[in-house]
């Protein structure tokens, strides 16, 4: 089994006065998806989590995505 060497991500409002970097984990319907927040950074041996906001999921809509690219999870 291999591990997964990027992640398609996003970049989108937190409401905090930031923004979140999201991968599309769900399409809900024909507008809401749910994301998927990612919070930390790579390193030689894998994704290193931040716990405060790795992980979180939330629904949104496609229009408020922007940035995409490619998150490397491995330095």
């Amino acid at each position: 089994m291999s591990k997964r060497r990027s992640v398609e991500v996003f970049d989108t409002p937190s409401g905090l006065g930031g923004s979140y970097t999201v991968e599309i984990i769900d399409q809900l319907d024909a507008y809401r998806i749910r994301v998927c927040v990612w919070y930390g950074r790579a390193t030689h041996n894998g994704w290193e989590r931040w716990p405060d906001w790795d992980g979180y999921t939330f629904e949104t809509t496609r229009d408020k995505l922007t940035n995409k690219r490619q998150l490397s999870l491995f330095k």
